[in-house]
């Protein structure tokens, strides 16, 4: 209990220290312009390549304690790089530096942490991974409500605690397997990983799409200042997160499952709230968002689950899906900054929408095609029981019929065991192999039994059986 603890509170931390980052209210309250869809490239594609960097790296047994140095080390730097920004108004220059350290921390951190939940057990890492992010969710709504140098003063605090906590958990952490990037034992259950993983992270990443358009959209032309949004995604966060914990205690652990309720979420948004224009848009994008969050938790969860066990193999497969979905949110920035030419945003909306609607009948179309063959599956398997049933029935009417025909004849015990054989239509070398007898003894069994019960073949012999048994 006390690890678990000590986890949760751990990654909350080092989590709203990334959130700070990756929400960046403080960027419109820097005494300069920054281009925020340039910092977000940069933060993005840091975090990219150190993902890749520490799935590569962790093929070594040792790299745990240098990933962790260099992950703190990056958010140190960027924390730094904001401060003196901030305090000299140096530029935008030094915005960017400071993206690109956070995105390394970022990169580098997260993964390290889903190792730690993963060590929590099977039973348990739904629960920290769903607390933690709820916490981090509630220590990001309270900066949010500090200036930019207390905000980056509380986020050292942070990054001291979640390295104190890791730093602890790694001392007690010797009984989780280190032989090689998958153990044997991990092989078999991990075959069908990426089948796992492919639906939500899919899913994920179109969201994200989704979600850095709208963003640009409101951003611009919302009802709700630019500011304010990280405070408004957090909050939705923070209900998402509390759904989650919900789901773990009583989903029985069938995340996959979520994602068809973040379908639901999304297509209640896109059909009812236009008749609510005034606040469509804002709220179409708290849906898409409080979706993308519950598609995160869900990949997150999986990889967790899918990889527990060996800590290098949850730490490349973390990173991996850690990054995977970031490069859709600046897609989809991109997109929205390059299509709503001349402050047409309505026109982007509208394309964003059009594309969540065609996305969600193809995958409701997929859904039902796969509830269907999922039917058919079970229709199939029920029918093989029965037929397996009237045949283990009808072998044991049979044998009982052997029986009492052996009985009724003066059949030894020997011939009695060669009579079920032929009842079945075996032949000489099926059971002189059976029974360990040279072909010429079963063909003096044979005619002896054939002699007593009066048949002259095989064929007679069957009927015979047959008939006596009570079918």
């Amino acid at each position: 209990m006390r690890r678990a603890i000590v986890t949760v509170v751990g990654f909350a931390c080092l989590y709203a220290v990334a959130t700070v980052f990756f929400y960046y209210d403080w960027l419109y309250e820097l005494p300069f312009e920054t281009d925020a869809f340039l910092y977000e490239v940069f933060l993005n594609a840091s975090l990219c390549i150190a993902a890749v960097v520490v799935a590569l790296l962790m093929r070594s047994a040792d790299a745990v304690k240098p990933i962790a140095y260099a992950g703190t080390a990056g958010y140190a730097a960027a924390l730094a790089l904001l401060f003196f920004a901030w305090q000299t108004g140096a530029g935008e220059a030094l915005v960017y530096a400071a993206g690109v350290c956070a995105g390394i921390g970022s990169g580098t951190l997260i993964p390290l942490w889903f190792m730690r939940i993963g060590e929590t057990g099977s039973r348990g890492f739904g629960y920290v991974l769903g607390a933690g992010s709820l916490l981090s969710g509630v220590t990001m709504l309270a900066e949010n409500a500090l200036p930019v140098a207390s905000m980056i003063v509380s986020c050292a605090v942070l990054l001291a605690v979640s390295l104190v906590a890791f730093a602890r958990l790694e001392r007690v952490s010797s009984r989780v397997s280190d032989e090689g990037i998958f153990d044997q034992r991990a092989v078999e259950r991990r075959k069908g990983i990426f089948a796992s993983l492919a639906a939500p992270l899919v899913y994920v990443f179109f969201l994200s799409i989704i979600y850095g358009a709208l963003d640009v959209v409101m951003a611009v032309s919302g009802p709700v200042p630019t500011s304010d949004s990280g405070t408004i995604f957090q909050g939705t966060s923070i209900v998402t997160n509390m759904f989650f914990l919900l789901y773990v205690r009583f989903g029985r652990g069938r995340y996959a499952s979520l994602l068809n309720i973040c379908l639901g979420i999304i297509a209640t948004g896109l059909i009812f709230f236009p008749f609510f224009p005034s606040g469509y848009g804002m709220a179409l994008v708290v849906f898409v968002h409080a979706g993308w969050e519950i598609a995160l938790l869900v990949s997150y969860a999986l990889a967790i689950e899918l990889l527990s066990g060996n800590r290098r193999g949850i730490v490349a497969g973390a990173a991996a899906v850690f990054a995977f979905p970031r490069p859709g949110v600046v897609l989809g920035s991109g997109i929205a900054t390059l299509v709503a030419v001349d402050n047409q945003f309505a026109f982007t909306q509208l394309a964003m929408v059009a594309c969540s609607l065609l996305y969600l009948i193809v995958v409701g179309v997929l859904f039902i095609r796969t509830r269907e063959k999922r039917a058919a599956d079970r229709a199939i398997r029920k029918r093989d029981e029965i037929i397996d049933r009237y045949i283990k029935a009808r072998d044991d009417l049979r044998s009982l019929a052997c029986d009492e025909l052996a009985q009724a004849h003066g059949l030894t015990k020997r011939e009695t065991e060669m009579l079920h054989l032929l009842s079945q239509g075996r032949d000489a070398a099926y059971i002189g192999e059976a029974m360990f007898l040279s072909r010429n003894t079963v063909k003096s069994y044979s005619k002896s039994i054939y002699a007593k019960l009066d048949v002259h073949s095989k064929q007679e012999l069957i009927d015979l059986v047959n008939d006596a048994a009570p079918y």
